[in-house]
């Protein structure tokens, strides 16, 4: 039996003859690369560069972090030749579009646009098309502890090599990927504990405790809620179960079906402990490290260190919970403008109320599902009503749908844990969005305004797509508690405080389109995004699902918290260990992200 050393030396020794031998997984050729000048401190260091790591240096990393030092392959990689494995292609083939396969590949996210890099990839099942590397990163550290955090955290700044950090790759902004770099893969740091009495650290004695769950990086909210339910309590966390807690999710705002009921998920974040640049582990809360703290609330993922441990507050369970389901079918534009008017009039009393939900307004139909805290079906019928009798006089009208009581909200979550045999990832897309001002619905004009800002879009997007993608999404995620956050306490942006709704719309394409077409289509959602800005004046979008070519984007993710996460984000990571799309600071760096300008 080898040693751990000659283990670790016969791991590395293998990727790097790959590399020399097939520069087409790699994706290191020189035309593949992205152009800069001599390899300097300004660039971060490429495969082809002097300065790349030797072989001794990168097995001294694989040792340090006890042998799971990863080379990573593109998630189709077994699909293509010279490397078609038939049996590990009938695998891939059978997790490639589902979201739980994707999170265990290290190499793989869930929008795979983003795995393309100068038009060149490892995407699909066609055996004979080239495999090449792409954006997906060339290592990665299969992380079991703070110190393998920190060892990678530490390699990456001393070699001056890209770092990037997944757990899920649920993303859209491709900010847990990178060419030519080194992932710090937290996916299976899975701990979760309930504290009904916690207390950050560095509080003053007598400072009173509270309820809270304590969570690894690795932890995704399906796990969470289940946590919490067992424990009788609830927590602000994402509608999606397989999103991850303690990363972007809520470093970057993290809207909650419990939002208007409790706040973002930023208004209930307790403490961190994060793994900075210089590789040193902080607390981060109230009482310590304030501004890393106040930055971590807002401020974006994957941009001020790596968290390896959130605290966020919990709530009493609630006991009385319903739900409701509709589908709204009709003909024809005016009845397609009627249903979006009365439906859009209910939402500032709805989000009022503590209510929440989501819905897909589509031309031939509504489609929307709604959660109720602390209500039982008879009044949300009643509250139903009103808008239902509304609608039911007009001509070829559907309405079909139920309200159903619910003992908790984990019971009303449960519609909306995906089912494992619909695919729901691995496909290439490309968001705008915007948050829409409760001014916006305080009045019958302000509604007709949007009603034909929402029609105008499903005009773009069916012209893009087809009737089938001409969707725009509704999020009734604002309001209420949301609205009574203080943005001074947290870097979220300021125009969640006056905002009520946020508004999605989305492109798709396959990958046998034109190389062009992410150009093309990002083109078309931005001009169609520009829709719903121009009625929404000194609003911004939500960080996590905006368009990633945002005209503006500082003003429009961070808006006047801007300057002092940067002046953080200097202090911090001088040397920009931490660099991602559209992130805090990133304005000083080459679209590629792999040089300063």
């Amino acid at each position: 039996m080898h040693s751990p050393t000659l283990r670790s030396i016969a791991l590395v020794g293998a990727l790097v003859a790959v590399i020399h031998a097939n520069t087409a997984f790699v994706n290191a050729a020189p035309d593949d690369l992205p152009p800069h000048p001599s390899p300097s401190s300004k660039c971060y260091c490429q495969p082809t560069d002097p300065c790349w790591p030797n072989d001794a240096t990168w097995s001294a990393l694989n040792t340090a972090v006890g042998g799971r030092l990863i080379p990573t392959k593109p998630a189709a990689y077994e699909c293509h030749d010279p490397h078609y494995d038939a049996a590990k292609c009938q695998e891939i083939q059978k997790g490639y579009h589902f979201d739980y396969w994707r999170h265990k590949q290290p190499g793989a996210v869930e929008q795979t646009n983003w795995e393309v890099f100068n038009y060149r990839s490892c995407r699909g099942f066609n055996q004979t098309e080239p495999c090449y590397q792409g954006a997906v990163p060339l290592y990665s550290v299969n992380v079991t502890n703070v110190q393998d955090v920190q060892h990678a955290v530490r390699f990456a700044a001393k070699n001056n090599i890209r770092l990037v950090i997944k757990n899920t790759g649920h993303d859209y902004l491709g900010r847990s990927i990178g060419v030519s770099s080194l992932n710090v893969w937290v996916h299976h740091l899975k701990k979760i504990a309930l504290d009904d009495n916690f207390v950050p650290e560095g509080a003053p004695r007598r400072t009173p405790g509270q309820g809270a769950i304590i969570l690894d990086p690795g932890v995704i909210w399906q796990e969470a809620y289940a946590a919490a339910n067992e424990h009788n309590v609830t927590v602000v966390g994402g509608a999606h179960p397989t999103v991850g807690t303690s990363g972007g999710y809520c470093q970057g705002g993290g809207h909650s079906p419990l939002s208007p009921r409790h706040g973002l998920c930023v208004d209930n974040v307790l403490q961190y402990k994060v793994v900075t640049a210089d590789g040193q582990l902080r607390v981060a809360n109230a009482y310590k490290n304030k501004d890393l703290f106040w930055a971590l609330r807002g401020g974006g993922g994957s941009t001020f260190g790596v968290i390896v441990e959130a605290v966020y507050k919990t709530h009493p369970a609630i006991t009385e919970f319903s739900y409701a389901g509709y589908r709204i079918g009709f003909n024809g534009t005016e009845a397609r403008r009627k249903v979006y008017t009365s439906f859009l009039s209910q939402q500032l009393a709805w989000g009022a109320a503590g209510y929440s939900g989501y819905s897909y307004f589509q031309l031939e139909g509504l489609m929307f599902y709604y959660m109720f805290p602390g209500v039982g079906s008879t009044v949300v019928n009643s509250t139903m009503s009103a808008f239902l009798k509304e609608i039911a006089s007009i001509p070829n009208i559907t309405i079909e749908g139920e309200a159903v009581s619910a003992g908790s909200f984990w019971e009303a979550f449960g519609p909306l844990v995906t089912n494992n045999t619909e695919p729901t990832s691995g496909s290439n897309t490309i968001l705008g969005s915007r948050l829409i001002p409760k001014a916006n619905f305080e009045d019958a004009a302000g509604i007709s305004q949007l009603v034909d800002v929402m029609m105008e879009a499903q005009d773009d997007l069916g012209k893009l797509m087809g009737p089938a993608g001409a969707t725009v999404l509704g999020h009734l995620v604002a309001g209420g508690q949301v609205s009574k956050g203080n943005s001074r306490e947290t870097s979220v942006l300021p125009a969640w405080r006056k905002a009520l709704f946020h508004v999605v719309v989305a492109a798709f394409w396959p990958d046998t389109a034109h190389p062009g077409a992410p150009q093309y289509m990002g083109e078309k959602i931005t001009a169609t995004t520009q829709r719903f800005r121009d009625i929404s004046p000194g609003s911004g979008a939500y960080f996590n699902e905006a368009d990633p070519n945002e005209p503006d984007w500082q003003e429009a993710f961070f808006g006047s918290n801007y300057p002092r996460l940067r002046a953080i984000k200097r202090k911090l990571d001088p040397r920009g260990v931490f660099v991602c799309h559209n992130c805090v600071g990133s304005e000083d760096w080459n679209k590629e992200l792999t040089c300063r300008l």
